[in-house]
């Protein structure tokens, strides 16, 4: 019989990135390998609808642990919120039933709640250490994560997309940037639309695309304020067809964000053959080198942010040449196909340590 795998994570009716991930894996090869069911436990919505779909989860997640006796538990972490309730399911899992627990770290700010209180980082160092094995999505990540658990428990897990067809781009006089993420400061949406304002003033011409859910009202108030209506377009969350039909029609990926883990916003725009303009932070240096398959500015940085901008409107070829680089470096070392096998991998070491 195949391994029994018991995945705790949000619901695939939610938005964002660690959905794609949880959904991607299903999606994979692993099936074939594990038996994988899934137990939803968080959805963005009023507070009510959060409790409900959390004490659900709950529940489920106590009768699974007794009727379809799991070989192990991956649970899906961000921080604040999703850390404490996670917690509750690592304690359960592995300290009561005494089921092997895998926690997938997504988080793009861990480091900002680790660090507010010593009492947090006790809470954190004990949560943390109960687990088996910690994936984190880039070797920085792991570096900061050492210092709370051993570093063998530690397993680095990029995330990843499936290879599609090189795309054929249409020809166009006005370039189409697309922002894809929650609308807010973490995301630097706020200094997007301040580099969009200098763009204009210097008479670039070019069409931005801000999709995402977030503070989306008051960054369509921003754009009224800016006077920069003919420049920006607000759709608010996309997904599906439509968030592949602004892919595909895009000519660059921006994301200034002051926070990230692995976006997977840039890995789907880099399978379309995009180039990338973002920030150093989290594991996106591991993936975008500056000047080679995009840029990469200092969070806040509006100024640098607003040339490198400019230089990409501006350069056809350079837009192709670094969406051509991003198409090979996706391809090579971000082939979902490819990485799944090191998620098998993590499974196989922890099943193996208690088989």
């Amino acid at each position: 019989m195949k391994p029994k795998v018991l995945v705790i994570g949000s619901s695939t009716k939610d938005m964002g990135g660690i959905v794609s991930v949880i959904v991607n894996i299903e999606n994979s090869l692993i099936a074939e390998q594990y038996h994988l069911q899934r137990i939803e436990t968080y959805i963005t919505g009023s507070v009510l609808a959060r409790l409900i779909i959390f004490i659900k989860g709950f529940l489920q997640f106590l009768v699974k642990l007794v009727t379809f006796k799991p070989d192990m538990i991956h649970i899906h972490m961000s921080y604040n919120g999703s850390f404490y309730r996670k917690a509750l399911f690592i304690l359960v899992g592995r300290k009561i039933f005494r089921v092997p627990v895998i926690v997938h770290i997504h988080a793009s700010s861990f480091d900002v709640f680790y660090n507010r209180h010593p009492l947090q980082q006790k809470l954190c160092k004990y949560v943390l250490n109960q687990v088996d094995k910690l994936i984190v999505l880039s070797y920085t990540w792991k570096s900061f994560f050492s210092r709370i658990v051993p570093e063998s428990k530690i397993e680095v897990l990029y995330n990843g997309v499936f290879i599609k067809e090189p795309p054929v781009r249409e020809e166009r006089q006005v370039p189409r940037c697309l922002f894809m993420g929650r609308l807010g400061k973490r995301k630097g949406v706020y200094d997007l639309l301040l580099a969009i304002q200098l763009l204009k003033q210097r008479g670039v011409e070019a069409v931005f695309t801000l999709a995402g859910d977030g503070e989306v009202n008051e960054v369509r108030a921003l754009v009224e304020r800016y006077g920069i209506t003919e420049y920006v377009e607000v759709p608010g969350w996309i997904r599906g067809e439509e968030k592949e039909r602004l892919l595909h029609h895009a000519d660059l990926l921006v994301l200034p964000s002051y926070h990230e883990g692995l976006p997977m916003a840039i890995l789907e725009a880099m399978n379309e053959g995009l180039p990338i303009v973002s920030t150093r932070v989290g594991g996106i240096p591991e993936v975008i080198t500056d000047e080679l398959n995009g840029f990469l500015v200092e969070p806040g940085d509006v100024a640098a942010l607003t040339h490198v901008l400019e230089r990409l409107i501006l350069d056809k070829e350079l837009r192709m040449q670094m969406g051509l680089n991003n198409k090979e470096l996706v391809t090579s070392k971000f082939n979902m196909n490819s990485l799944i096998e090191n998620l098998s991998s993590i499974y196989d070491k922890v099943h193996m340590k208690v088989s």
